[in-house]
């Protein structure tokens, strides 16, 4: 990316706009000379229709108010009339170049932004329209912020949060109720020298397929391993809802898990793994003749285990050879760890939930079983319709 050489950069006002007035409407023409380098920004009520070439290598650019916040949308044309053949290199020449578009405007229109400071907060929504599924994408770009050459140094000469921002996932369905199909998109960060399945400042983005409006959803744990999203009817109302997953990445084997409703364009989030986890509370308690009790107070259930075809060495740690404890040992139930969409009834065409977590003993690596929890959506919240526990296959040897 070239830095912004402010002497290369004109700037035109045209009739009903002013250096500071209006926000909306407010419309940014950005083309440029190839030759000389020179940068020609044109902002006004409309997009300068003059301005753009044969070519259609300009940026457009305008502000929008969906809700109670500014949006400034991007609209780049990758090919079209060019043909899909081309789309690759328009696409790369784009995004190599949007960066310093950005700043053009960010500093040409620099009196505006001083005048409106709450607008360098405001999200960058950029359109790549193409032909080419590949291509044809809706990106956050973050803020202007990112886009300020007037700022302090320390920020990258490059800009970092465009370099390490990623598509994770993304899906299609009707998740407004509206009988039109919406796009969902799942952005996040890779840092450099990270794993590739590694991603933080997880976002959803959600493009409704009639008005193309924006809804953003940052989850309150958005960092780990794996993202990925999920669209089914849980609420049974047939209507998509979206699931977020993201693995933790440790040890455990811990998941997080978000799933929220979009319904007329009402966001509200329906289940979030951090509560089920504080609602959903266990006992694990080793007990004579080689069984484990697991308890669960809130569902006035118990579930007991027998350890013994763990052998020997495993229960003589814990047992005299009559079978009795030799003192009190406590194990654990984890966190959740996996969330699976299932179809519970086949005339129903929705899904339920079936919920994972892991027993141990008294180490992470000593799995005992597993909590098997089928939750229901009641029309307020899920709830527990069936809960098992199941346990790992062994050999067929006896104790000793």
């Amino acid at each position: 990316m070239s830095k912004l050489n402010p002497e290369k950069l004109s700037v035109e006002y045209r009739k009903g706009v002013t250096s500071t007035e209006p926000i909306i409407p407010r419309r940014y023409t950005l083309t440029h000379n190839d030759m000389t380098a020179e940068l020609f920004l044109t902002i006004g009520l409309r997009y300068a229709n003059d301005k753009i070439t044969a070519m259609r290598d300009e940026v457009l650019g305008e502000w929008v108010k969906p809700k109670d916040k500014y949006i400034f949308y991007v609209y780049l044309y990758v090919d079209g009339q060019f043909g899909s053949e081309v789309a690759a290199i328009r696409d790369y020449i784009f995004r190599r170049e949007l960066p310093l578009a950005l700043e053009s405007i960010r500093y040409g229109d620099r009196d505006f932004f001083n005048a409106h400071p709450e607008l360098k907060d405001a999200q960058i929504i950029v359109y790549f329209s193409s032909t080419d599924s590949r291509y044809n994408k809706i990106e956050n770009w973050g803020t202007f912020q990112d886009y300020d050459i007037t700022a302090s140094q320390e920020r990258s000469e490059s800009n970092s949060f465009r370099e390490s921002l990623y598509l994770l996932d993304m899906k299609i369905g009707d998740v407004t109720g509206d009988g039109i199909s919406d796009k969902v998109f799942l952005y996040g960060n890779k840092q450099k020298g990270s794993s590739e399945l590694f991603a933080d400042n997880i976002t959803i983005i959600i493009e409704d397929g009639l008005t193309k409006q924006i809804e953003t959803i940052v989850p309150t744990v958005n960092s780990g391993y794996n993202a990925s999203l999920f669209l089914g009817d849980f609420t049974k109302d047939k209507v998509d809802d979206i699931k977020l997953s993201i693995d933790s990445g440790g040890s455990g084997g811990y998941g997080y898990f978000y799933i929220y409703s979009f319904r007329n364009n009402n966001l509200k989030e329906i289940f979030n793994s951090e509560r089920y986890n504080n609602i959903y509370n266990y006992k694990v308690a080793y007990s004579n003749d080689y069984r484990v009790h697991v308890g669960n107070v809130m569902l006035d259930k118990l579930y007991i285990l027998d350890v013994s075809y763990k052998g020997y060495d495993y229960v003589s740690q814990y047992y005299y050879e009559n079978g009795k404890l030799k003192k009190p040992v406590q194990g654990e139930v984890l966190a959740l760890s996996t969330l699976v969409p299932i179809i519970n009834n086949e005339r129903i065409n929705s899904f339920d939930l079936l919920a994972f977590q892991r027993i141990i003993g008294t180490t992470n690596s000593d799995t005992l079983g597993y909590i098997e929890n089928l939750l229901t959506w009641t029309g307020e919240r899920f709830v527990s319709s069936r809960m098992f526990t199941s346990i790992p296959g062994t050999n067929l040897i006896s104790l000793y």
